[in-house]
């Protein structure tokens, strides 16, 4: 299903996408629990670090495609960066402490989804 997403994305818009479990019907906001639970240290790292690498990967590809067609400005992306890269500094030094500290670390991460019109 998920090759399938990416083909329409990238094709034309006027075809409809399959029907799935009611989805079609978000009104307001639609809401993902991405992350729950209780992690020892390393679950932690390798669930928030591959986040924060995703992202960080993410927009760099999407800077280097804005400075190829110069439709934009990269600035956001590179800012984006920028915040990512810090917040994964972060992230690995609550991990290495709650590593040193015998701890485990609670990590709730909700997504919410908002249809807009461009």
């Amino acid at each position: 299903m998920e090759n399938k997403l990416f083909q329409w994305l990238r094709g034309s818009k006027s075809k409809t996408l399959p029907q799935t479990h009611g989805l079609s019907d978000i009104k307001n906001k639609f809401e993902v629990s991405l992350v729950e639970g209780e992690f020892k240290p390393a679950e932690s790292a390798e669930v928030l670090l591959s986040l924060l690498n995703y992202k960080i990967k993410f927009h760099s590809v999407r800077l280097l495609n804005l400075k190829e067609t110069s439709t934009s400005d990269p600035e956001v992306s590179q800012k984006r960066i920028e915040e990512l890269k810090v917040a994964k500094q972060e992230v690995t030094k609550l991990v290495l402490e709650a590593r040193n500290k015998g701890w485990n670390l609670e990590i709730n991460s909700t997504i919410q989804i908002s249809p807009k019109k461009p």
